[in-house]
């Protein structure tokens, strides 16, 4: 069973936007990527880009599945609160998932 999650809002979330306090959401979870922005193989500036947001379908459009290995250690432990994916986002998805079947 799941322990308790601690969320924060969106409005929380878009406060960290800035150079040296990085976060972002990914399906919901909230990492803290203001030290990776130095190592990142895109440099910082997609990071700065998007920061403070939910960047999703960003993430699932220009990283391998390898990327998903580098995110644990950066979690906060954070949750976006009242994080609902897009109808948009949805179709997005299910094209991705296709072609990347296909």
């Amino acid at each position: 069973m799941e322990g308790e999650k601690t969320y924060i809002s969106a409005e929380e979330l878009k406060e960290h936007n800035k150079s040296g306090d990085l976060w972002i959401s990914i399906q919901g979870k909230v990492y803290d990527v203001s030290e990776w922005a130095k190592e990142h193989p895109g440099g910082e500036i997609p990071l700065l880009n998007m920061a403070g947001q939910d960047v999703t379908d960003a993430f699932l459009a220009y990283h391998p599945g390898t990327a998903w290995q580098y995110l644990d250690k950066l979690f906060t432990g954070y949750h976006l609160k009242n994080f609902e994916v897009s109808e948009v986002s949805k179709d997005y998805r299910r094209l991705v998932s296709e072609f990347a079947k296909a």
